[in-house]
């Protein structure tokens, strides 16, 4: 995977957008590709940030769930969800 622009380059790229430019000129002026032109776009769009936030989970799924949890302290939880 290819990595990230460089700033010089982005912030052109943001400026030119803003601006309301054709993204295939951005995509020439700033020597990048059509699709990072519109990725670009996109992610301001849907994040305000160039890049998509990462959306890994860290670490492993819980054991018990909260319901779980809350039928082992209360004995009278477990006749209300069953």
């Amino acid at each position: 995977m290819p990595g990230r622009l460089p700033d010089s380059v982005v912030h052109r790229i943001i400026v030119r957008i803003s601006a309301g430019d054709d993204h295939a000129t951005i995509a020439q002026t700033a020597g990048v590709s059509q699709a990072s032109i519109y990725r670009i776009a996109l992610n301001m769009d849907l994040f305000n940030k160039l890049y998509t936030p990462k959306t890994v989970v860290l670490g492993r799924p819980r054991a018990l769930l909260p319901y779980h949890e809350e039928a082992s302290i209360n004995p009278m939880y477990i006749n209300l969800v069953y």
